[in-house]
């Protein structure tokens, strides 16, 4: 499997605090059967990308440390960008493996900021593709999933995290991830890892319940091959997004759901 989001340089972020934690979540993601792995530590603003230098060394002992142990796994560069207006793309960490077409961004938990939409059109006519991290984790996403399908429909994609596919974030979270799965709105799963326990790098577990709800074919284009062309800059064509339908509990749809129909 291959992982596009997860925090593992030590000291740079609120992932591992040192090397042993590093190597310890390095040897995790080896025996969860993870092979390929993206860092992507915040870039909260443009000021981050001061620290570019120490990324990059850091990024490049890391590749020793695992030659060093002879861990079969192997890194690729990123970062988690959080959205904002003037967020600059053209750093060296700024785009997967600096490929200049993908990049990882992430936006606050309690909404969508407004300029999101104008940037991304901006950013998606000069050819670059915004993978937008954990949208089942949005408050505004959560209250209405069709926000991520508008998302798509413009020509961003979807990251999820395979903690929201088990259900370690409560069942809001788990709902939202089973309607965005449900309605192709999934184009990546990712760890989001940060250490060994509470955030730990693992796939294997939500690789199983993919297979087991959504097939094969799904899983392996979710963990495997999606993020391979995102890693190596090459073209994505998802499947075509199906109408968002609300989940129902006790047979009792989605008011937000009913509201819209009435009156669209």
């Amino acid at each position: 499997m291959i992982d596009i989001h997860a925090h593992v340089l030590p000291e740079i972020d609120d992932g591992p605090k040192s090397w042993q934690e590093t190597m310890d979540m390095l040897f995790q993601a080896e025996d969860d059967g993870i092979s390929e792995i993206a860092i992507t530590h915040h870039i909260l603003s443009n000021l981050a990308y001061e620290r570019e230098e120490e990324i990059l060394r850091k990024f490049k002992e890391a590749k020793e440390r695992i030659d060093l142990e002879k861990l079969n796994v192997k890194l690729h560069l990123g970062s988690e960008i959080y959205a904002q207006a003037d967020m600059e793309l053209f750093h060296t960490i700024s785009t997967y493996n600096n490929n200049k077409k993908y990049f990882l961004v992430e936006f606050p938990m309690q909404g969508i900021p407004k300029f999101v939409g104008d940037r991304f059109f901006d950013l998606i006519l000069d050819g670059m593709v915004p993978i937008i991290a954990h949208p089942e984790r949005n408050m505004s996403v959560i209250r209405d999933p069709e926000r991520a399908y508008d998302f798509v429909q413009r020509g961003a994609l979807l990251q999820m995290n395979a903690s929201s596919i088990v259900g370690r974030h409560g069942n809001k979270v788990k709902d939202t991830a089973t309607i965005l799965l449900n309605s192709n709105l999934v184009h990546f799963v990712g760890s989001d890892a940060h250490n060994t326990r509470r955030r730990p790098m693992k796939l294997r577990e939500a690789r199983e319940r993919v297979a087991e709800g959504w097939g094969e074919d799904r899983a392996g284009l979710l963990f495997n091959e999606n993020p391979k062309r995102a890693l190596a800059g090459e073209p994505i064509t998802p499947p075509d997004p199906k109408p968002v339908e609300p989940l129902t509990r006790q047979g009792i749809p989605n008011p937000v759901s009913m509201i819209k129909r009435i009156f669209s």
